[in-house]
């Protein structure tokens, strides 16, 4: 399965979100969208025929966005009645960071939110060693973190590998085998600005083969084709800067 991200999109009402993921459905082959950070994504203005995944805390009611947190049980329920009659593909979830919560705890907690909703829920592997899941965790304690089902995020082994293209295949070799999905993605490998992806970046000639393996995939960047399409405070960034050099 292939999906698109409100985070690629987003920045613009929901409603536009909508419109764009239509438009682009049948040209990269879309079967869901991920409702996630970019827009206030309220399941009200959703329709139920669409197919989901839920990326972290991205629920909105009106202009309330909705606590959640995987170290916060009582965030759950909320989350659990408002997904419970949507065609909800997965949940991914980033972890907390190791001030919030202990490994075991982490663990713990995941398989409970999992088994609470009666969908896969994956971790996210994160950028920044403040949280867990980070480079550090599958550096040094590889072993431990092995049977947690995982997020892949291009972009955040980017930041790990500060760039460098052959390091960051090196790290998504090793760690695919333990995926569910994986976020396509782009940036300077200093920061997550979710920048456009390049005709020539090396994952795509992987897309195919990883979709046939059964990895669920999540444009979390548009590709530079689309770029028209891009969120919205990125188009309006790029067109001060226009300004400013003309």
């Amino acid at each position: 399965m292939k999906g698109l991200s409100v985070t690629a999109i987003g920045a613009r009402p929901l409603d536009e979100c909508l419109n764009i993921f239509e438009t682009l459905k049948e040209s990269l082959g879309l079967d869901f969208l991920e409702l996630a950070v970019g827009s206030r994504c309220d399941l009200s203005k959703i329709p139920k025929e669409i197919p989901l995944v839920i990326h972290h805390r991205c629920l909105f009611d009106g202009l309330y966005k909705l606590p959640f947190s995987l170290a916060q049980p009582e965030t759950w329920e909320e989350y659990r009645q408002r997904l419970r009659d949507r065609n909800v593909k997965m949940i991914s979830i980033h972890p907390p960071m190791r001030k919030e919560i202990t490994f075991d705890d982490l663990k713990r907690n995941r398989d409970q939110f999992e088994s609470l909703l009666g969908v896969p829920v994956c971790l996210e592997v994160m950028p920044n060693d403040a949280y867990w899941l980070s480079e550090d965790d599958f550096r040094t304690t590889p072993d431990r973190v092995i049977d947690i089902p995982i997020l892949l995020d291009i972009s955040h082994l980017n930041i790990w590998a500060k760039g460098r293209s052959a390091l960051v295949q090196e790290w998504t070799e090793r760690l695919l085998p333990q995926a569910i999905t994986v976020h396509l993605s782009h940036n300077n490998g200093r920061r997550d600005s979710h920048d456009l992806i390049p005709s020539d970046i090396w994952f795509n000639q992987h897309i195919e083969k990883w979709e046939t393996q059964g990895l669920i995939l999540t444009y979390e960047s548009l590709p530079e084709s689309f770029a028209k399409f891009e969120r919205d405070d990125k188009q309006r960034m790029k067109q001060k800067l226009k300004h400013r050099v003309s």
